[in-house]
Order: structure tokens, then sequence, then C-alpha cells
């Protein structure tokens, strides 16, 4: 049977999973989600749930079979599956960074979707089982990157570890740092981006945006430090999202008047630096930093991803250094 996996985003918490299934899944009527809850086929963290029930940042909805024929032995248009080869897993394990009973640490690369889609070949998804190693199970998802941002990624190994690690999200407990290359210079050069983030319809290129709006939407606040800068066209930030809201890093620096390099979707022609130094078109965000509470018996623990080689290659081209 069909399985399907999905990370419940930020933006979407706190909503019943009825309507989070009309909005993330498809817009089909509220009785057909509502059946293929009853009979088991829309799990929530691995267990059966009702409508009713309020989906938050980090939980993982689960999809088996095709919900819109319930009663049917098997899916009418069966997905068709990543194969999995010898060289994938190779790759796929060559990301890991540590590796313990609870947690996987990776360092996922630019480029690699986390889940599965429409035109999407090769998905960290469809990799798990590449990364079960001597565990039980495959590891689950806890949060998301998006395909274009590099870097440092938890996965859990087992229920009880994705649960807490969950909580730890949800509570922010968990911190994660970004590294940034925008275009401009931050003014001041450190501070704290606050506004309200909403979700724009999908168009007919089925691109999600997202825009500050002032009074709907949901809070986004994100604290910054400029690490280093060149001239005044480029500069090397450090972000701490304070909320995990999607695309917010983007947003908020574009409303900087600072886009990250290479982010034409918020930055537009300003995302690409002309002239001089030719730097790559690619989006230049790289997860950098975990910082784990003391948890699974632990003490206090900082995970941190290498610098993407797009990223490096441009640092390099300005004669920039990350430090510290």
């Amino acid at each position: 049977m069909e399985r399907r996996t999905y990370v419940v985003d930020a933006m979407d918490g706190n909503t019943r999973l009825d309507r989070w299934c009309q909005r993330i899944l498809g817009s089909a009527p509220n009785s057909v989600y509502q059946k293929a809850l009853r009979k088991g086929l829309i799990r929530l963290d691995g267990k059966k749930a009702e409508g009713s029930q309020r989906v938050f940042d980090g939980m993982i909805v689960e999809v088996r079979g095709d919900i819109t024929n319930p009663d049917k032995a098997a899916p009418a248009r069966p997905k068709q599956e990543m194969k999995l080869t010898l060289e994938l897993a190779a790759e796929a394990q060559s990301w890991v960074l540590y590796k313990d009973k609870d947690i996987l640490v990776i360092n996922k690369p630019a480029g690699l979707a986390v889940q599965g889609g429409s035109g999407i070949s090769k998905h960290l998804d469809g990799l798990l089982p590449a990364l079960q190693f001597e565990a039980k199970g495959t590891p689950r998802l806890v949060h998301r990157l998006d395909k274009d941002t590099s870097g440092v990624m938890l996965l859990a190994r087992h229920v009880a570890a994705a649960a807490e690690l969950q909580r730890g999200f949800a509570n922010k407990k968990i911190s994660k740092t970004y590294l940034a290359l925008v275009a401009g210079i931050p003014n001041p050069y450190s501070g704290e981006i606050e506004s309200n983030l909403d979700k724009l319809a999908r168009g007919e290129d089925s691109r999600e945006m997202v825009r500050s709006v002032e009074e709907s939407g949901k809070r986004a606040v994100t604290h910054y430090r400029t690490l280093e800068h060149l001239a005044k066209k480029i500069a090397l930030v450090e972000l701490e999202p304070i909320t995990g809201r999607t695309h917010q890093l983007r947003v908020h620096m574009a409303e900087l008047g600072c886009p990250i390099i290479g982010d034409g979707k918020y930055g537009g022609k300003d995302a690409h630096i002309k002239g001089g130094i030719e730097l790559s078109g690619r989006l230049h965000l790289q997860a950098w930093r975990i910082k784990l509470p003391p948890m699974f018996g632990k003490e206090e623990r900082v995970f941190e991803a290498s610098i993407a080689p797009h990223i490096q290659s441009s640092l390099d081209a300005l004669g920039m250094t990350l430090e510290g």
C-alpha cells in the first residue's frame, strides 16, 4: 500500500487535523477525510486520530493508500516509488554527522527535497531506509528544511525519540542557527526582526509564497547578527529563528533590505550580485548549528554542519572567512 508522510509546518500548526488535510492534501469534501481518519488511512504520529484533533509543528501525518477510495484494496494510482540504489544509500550515509541509539544528525545537501511530491524524483524521505543502520525501524523526520537550504538536520531513530524532539521544537528548547550571505549590509548590524507572516494562495506554478501582513498571519521573530561585511555590498549574517514559520528567514532578510543571495523568489533582481566577482545563483542559506538541551540522558550538545560547497566557494571568492 502506498504510504506518504508529511511533517506539519509551524505555519500550519494549531489547526484541526481535518482542516489541515483539506489545505495540504487537497480540497476534497471533509467527509472524505473523516472516513479516511476513521479507517486509519490517515494517522498522526503513527496513531489513529480524529479530525477535531489539533496538529502542531513537527508532528508527522501519514497517509495510507488512496483516501478518495478508502474501500478499495489498492490505490487507484500507485505512487512511483523512489528507487533506492546502493549509490544513493552510500551517498545518504555520507551525510551522517552523528549517530546514537536515539538520534541521527545529518548534513542535508542543497537541492535535496525533504519530502516527495510532483516532479521530485529524489528526496530525503525516500532515503530514510538507508539511514536505518542497526535500528529496528527507519528514522523519522521531526522538522524540515527547504529544498534549496543546506545544513544540519535531526532525525529520530524511534517513536519515543520523535515525540521528545517534537516537544523540544514546540517548547523552543531546541535552537537552530543559520548562516546567510546577503546582498547589502544590515542596519543596524544586529537586532531583531518581527512581523506577522501568512501564506499566499498557490498560483499556477504551485510555488508557495509567504508575505508579511499587518493584522492576520502568525507572529514570526528572527534574531540576526552581522559576522563580516565587504564594502557596502555583501554581508555574512548569523540568523536565529525564534519562531519557525515557512520561509521566515528569507522573507525577513528581504524586508530588511538585505535579501539572501540567490533568493530571487523574495529578493528579486536585488538577490543577485552583478559586476566584478560572479557568485553562484543558488540560495546562500545554511542551517549551521542545532543546539540540543539535556535530553536522552546526555548533557547539552551542539551539532554543526560544514558549509555547503557553493557557499564556501562564494566566501573564498570574496575573501571572507567564518569565525566562531
